[in-house]
């Protein structure tokens, strides 16, 4: 369990929290690349660590992510025009762009140097793997992060996203959680296998409660569990944490690889996104599909968002007697399964109040690490881990090995040699 004051270090991201001021010092998601598709397209709103932001796709096809407030009066900048190379806030015509600098401002005499005084506040950002990234933290910029999927053809890729109403961490910590797959999925037969899942299942099945082997690293950590396969055989999953909010999820080998990103959108709210990549083919359409078997898509979103159709108020479209013959949960989607657990702890979790097994540890160490690493922010040490772009070279597998053989053995498979 954490304390009260220790599980508001780990959860608050907004306001300048110490927590929010370590993840912004990471590369992050920001928004999907269709979002933002069409060159002088309409902007988009942003909500990150608290923080109101719009981004757009100028008439160049540069992406800028600028604070919605224009700062002139503080007009949202989503009602904004994007036009000819930067977006004109429609209260008095000034316009910004991609870099925050000024272009025109038409309000004003043509002699006053006040509009090469003047600049909106615009964050650095990366397109790549269907997605625009954002750096969030003060001065320069990291390199950008050496994870596979962000080096990938288009058609390699597959990212998409959902919104989660929760606190990021709750979120992050169900990715981290390698025993749930005994429960929670167990017997979910209407899931297709896409994944490289095949006789893996019924080794979680028949194991719930894995044997844990977590090991610090440059980037975040390396989560080995071990469960009992055939007689001469353990199971390995080993999950790879990207700190602060990343997770490269196991698959089995020549299989889709999957990585699960957990992005504040403030204390209470996050972004989960999924991104699916195969780096020695491209995609197939079977491989990019979100859906379930059936007579209905239970991963369908509510058109024009990124919610599920399966959520909060429909409890997430459970269906009992399915739950009795079919799946444990009687929620029909895996990615539905594991949003309502997560919300139903509620928007922000009182960690005061529970009490951790050996399953969890893997999620005590990465609370520890967090708050650590925030703390030590606050006191004027930036944590390695922020500049560790050239350290994530590695997969996350699920395989099965020889008794023989140790947990960093299998650790040592999900590494990739250097780019």
């Amino acid at each position: 369990m954490l304390s009260l004051e220790m599980n508001r270090m780990l959860t608050q991201v907004e306001n300048g929290a110490p927590m929010g001021n370590l993840i912004g010092r990471f590369w992050m998601p920001a928004l999907l690349s269709e979002e933002i598709a069409e060159p002088g397209g309409p902007p988009v709103r942003v909500g990150l660590l608290g923080r109101r932001l719009v981004a757009f796709r100028d008439s160049q096809g540069r992406v800028g992510l600028l604070d919605a407030r224009c700062p002139h009066r503080s007009v949202d900048l989503f009602f904004g025009r994007n036009e000819e190379g930067g977006l004109r806030c429609v209260y008095h015509g000034w316009k910004f762009g991609v870099d925050g600098a000024c272009v025109d401002m038409p309000s004003e005499p043509s002699s006053s140097p006040m509009k090469d005084k003047v600049r909106a506040r615009a964050y650095p950002v990366h397109e790549s793997g269907g997605m625009v990234w954002a750096y969030l933290g003060p001065g320069e910029a990291p390199a950008v992060p050496d994870i596979e999927l962000m080096s990938l053809p288009a058609s390699h890729v597959y990212a998409s996203k959902r919104l989660m109403r929760c606190n990021y961490m709750q979120a992050l910590e169900g990715s981290l959680d390698t025993s749930h797959l005994s429960f929670l999925h167990q017997m979910n037969l209407m899931s297709k296998d896409v994944f490289g899942v095949g006789d893996f299942q019924r080794f979680s099945d028949a194991d719930g409660a894995p044997r844990f082997f977590c090991v610090d690293t440059s980037y975040g950590m390396s989560i080995s569990a071990r469960r009992d396969g055939d007689d001469d055989t353990y199971y390995w999953r080993v999950t790879q944490w990207l700190m602060p909010v990343g997770v490269l999820v196991p698959t089995a080998p020549g299989s889709v690889c999957r990585a699960n990103f957990f992005v504040p959108i403030d204390d209470r709210n996050c972004w989960w996104y999924r991104i699916r990549y195969q780096p020695e083919r491209p995609l197939e359409h079977e491989e990019i599909e979100e859906y379930d078997a059936g007579d209905l898509d239970y991963s369908r979103r509510v058109p024009g968002t990124y919610e599920s159709v399966g959520n909060k108020e429909n409890d997430y479209l459970i269906d009992r007697d399915r739950q009795r013959t079919e799946s444990f949960t009687g929620i029909l989607s895996a990615q539905l399964q594991d949003i309502a657990v997560q919300e139903s702890q509620g928007e922000i979790v009182d960690r005061s109040i529970e009490h951790l097994g050996t399953s969890d540890t893997a999620i005590a160490q990465t609370r520890r690490r967090l708050i650590n690493a925030a703390q030590a922010l606050e006191e004027g040490r930036l944590p390695p881990e922020a500049d560790a772009a050239s350290q994530y070279r590695m997969r996350a597998i699920a395989i099965t090995l020889n008794r023989a053989r140790s947990f960093d053995e299998a650790a040592a498979l999900a590494q990739l040699p250097p780019a």
